[in-house]
């Protein structure tokens, strides 16, 4: 083995290769020929003292060195992609990439996008959703809005609202089943009914209602299928307030009289710390803090 490592710029097509074991598709995404891959391969392992795959097999593995070293060159790789769109969104082209749930950005961050520019002229944001927290080093995301307790590790968290628990339904259940709006709802009498739930095991009933079960239950795969569920009449479903607050002032949903129900989570407004200290993550913040504060 050579005492300097090797040239960088051979890096890419051995990640390529070892994440794809296959040169011909490592070939097709570098946009070159499968021989140059596979003489590049061979120069690498030539220069390093080592095989980095076995090509004994039908299918091409790597082996144990080369499994080490694919680490190493992975997380070279995607440092320098990061990097780069770090340099990109700061100085070249200003961009500000948020995660958020689905029902957030449907319901409040999309219909008041264009009033970002007040806070942030030149900034383009970009806003994507989903239900699992970001993982900041594989994802493009910059800053993401979060459901929690916050305090998570390595984060820059602010702090944006508070959060009440209201159950809900539709005025169409209710009149299907004879009730009213007023009618007490003990756990006993809930369990009677069909629970909507983003979780088989009633995850995020028990918080409220610990041990609560139920023969009749709905489950979906987001905050956002939940609220439309119970939009339509099909159950009953754990209302966040204050995103849910203007979903009640319109009617779509009623607030039932059951068991006051307190939690210690919030919504929070968390990006890397290097990230946080920008004047674009304080621009984001006091924008949708201010979107917030409508739903009071």
């Amino acid at each position: 083995m050579q005492q300097k490592p090797p040239p960088i710029q051979w890096l890419p097509v051995f990640e390529a290769a070892a994440r794809l074991l296959n040169f011909k598709k490592a070939a097709e995404e570098l946009c070159v020929t499968p021989p140059a891959v596979s003489q590049q391969i061979k120069v690498l392992e030539e220069y390093l003292g080592v095989t980095l795959f076995d090509r004994s097999g039908r299918k091409l593995r790597l082996s144990q060195a080369g499994e080490f070293y694919y680490r190493a060159a992975s997380d070279i790789i995607k440092r320098h992609a990061k990097g780069y769109r770090e340099l990109e969104r700061k100085y070249c082209n200003p961009i500000l990439q948020i995660s958020a749930p689905i029902f957030i950005a449907q319901e409040l961050l999309i219909p008041n996008y264009m009033k970002f520019k007040e806070f942030a002229p030149n900034v383009e944001l970009r806003i994507t959703t989903g239900n699992e927290y970001v993982n900041f080093d594989d994802e493009p995301a910059d800053v993401a809005l979060r459901f929690g307790k916050g305090g998570w590790p390595d984060l820059e968290c602010r702090f944006v609202s508070d959060v009440n628990i209201k159950l809900v339904c539709s005025q169409a259940y209710l009149d299907n089943h004879e009730m009213q709006v007023s009618d007490f709802l003990s756990k006993e009498a809930l369990e009677q009914h069909v629970l909507i739930s983003l979780y088989e095991n009633l995850q995020d009933w028990k918080g409220s209602y610990p041990g609560i079960q139920s023969q009749q239950k709905i489950i979906c795969d987001s905050y956002f299928s939940a609220v439309r569920s119970a939009e339509e009449g099909l159950g009953i479903a754990v209302g966040l307030a204050p995103v849910i607050n203007r979903t009640i002032r319109e009617g779509r949903l009623l607030t039932l009289n059951s068991d006051a129900v307190n939690t210690d989570y919030a919504y929070w407004l968390v990006a890397p710390k290097h990230s946080a200290a920008s004047a674009h993550f304080d621009a984001l913040y006091r924008w949708i803090s201010s979107l917030f504060e409508t739903l009071e």
